[in-house]
């Protein structure tokens, strides 16, 4: 079995500045198709053995997706304050029946695996239901009773493109739910919600990454992953991507209270700094890991994603982590 894998969390930035707005995008699917295969070329020309379609087409996690159903409308929008320290978006308003689609998750991949080469692995990424509901304003309780009802609705949506992806190709899919983060109190039926979306998911390696925020290249969430056991304790998948280097605690004390049988994805890379790591530093960051995960079942990244970081960063970090990763592979194995 391989010893260390390299992998990025999900964004990449893009190669310039596009004519997009938060809600209203301009890229058609044309110029969706080359940003997709640039990031790919970026990625796999980096090392990275473990990439994805690099999400620039996105306007944000969240957005992206309610915009392009039924059922949500991005007029009017309401400001709503998240976490401690006033995170502040305006929320799209939830004002039908969530239906129809539209997010080209099968193309998208399909565009990204054939410009990768065979032995790449093209995990496709997507913003899970509990962020899309914490980010709602829920104006149709005669539907959706209370978040959870929304939360399952959402996931009914997803369900629909993911079976479209996984019947495309697709063997690797990675949720994101930061609001974790934010809303502790709500993990546990949130990942509950998840778990039925995973079930009804066949023949498919599952990813969590759940991370403190990254708006701006800011932290905005501050609860402790050891807070969030029970929800981890539950949740069926086979890899977890967590922030590490940055963290004012020590990750490791999450495995005393969950005895995860799966992959950690380790942020051993800041993307909120622009100093790049050395190997050293990488290496200094994997070691406390190895105290409970062996190097076959590490796969080392950043903490979050690097859609808000110069492009030229980005390279300089992921070319030293994908160089530290081979050695430390050749290491293991010796």
């Amino acid at each position: 079995m391989q010893r260390y894998r390299a992998t990025v969390v999900g964004s990449f930035p893009r190669p310039a500045a596009v004519a997009d707005t938060m809600k209203r995008p301009s890229l058609a699917q044309p110029e969706i198709d080359d940003l997709i295969r640039w990031a790919v070329a970026q990625q796999v020309g980096l090392g990275l053995e473990i990439i994805t379609d690099g999400e620039g087409y996105r306007e944000n996690m969240y957005y992206y997706y309610q915009k392009r159903m039924d059922g949500v409308s991005m007029e009017n929008m309401v400001p709503q304050s998240f976490g401690p320290a006033g995170f502040t978006i305006e929320c799209a308003r939830v004002v039908g029946t969530l239906a129809n689609p539209r997010f080209h998750l099968a193309h998208n991949w399909k565009v990204a695996r054939e410009a990768a080469p065979a032995g790449i692995v093209v995990k496709q990424t997507v913003t899970g239901p509990h962020m899309l509901t914490r980010f709602s304003l829920n104006e149709r309780p005669d539907l959706y009773p209370d978040e959870q009802a929304l939360c399952r609705a959402y996931a009914n949506i997803l369900r629909q493109e993911l079976n479209e992806l996984i019947a495309a190709g697709c063997e690797h899919i990675q949720f994101d739910e930061p609001a974790w983060t934010e809303s502790p109190q709500q993990s546990e039926w949130a990942v509950d919600i998840l778990n039925e979306l995973i079930d009804s998911l066949n023949r498919v390696r599952i990813g969590l990454h759940v991370c403190g925020g990254n708006p701006r290249r800011k932290r905005v969430y501050f609860t402790k992953y050891t807070d969030l056991a029970p929800a981890f304790r539950k949740a069926h998948i086979h890899e977890v991507l967590l922030e590490h280097c940055t963290l004012g605690y020590n990750l490791m004390d999450l495995w005393k209270l969950w005895d995860f049988k799966g992959d950690l994805g380790l942020g051993v890379i800041d993307q909120r700094s622009d100093v790049i790591e050395t190997p050293d530093v990488i290496r200094q960051r994997l070691q406390p890991a190895l105290e409970y995960f062996p190097p076959e079942r590490l796969l080392l990244t950043s903490e979050c994603g690097f859609g808000h970081v110069p492009v030229d960063i980005t390279r300089a970090k992921l070319s030293t982590l994908t160089r530290t990763s081979r050695e430390l592979g050749r290491a293991a194995s010796a």
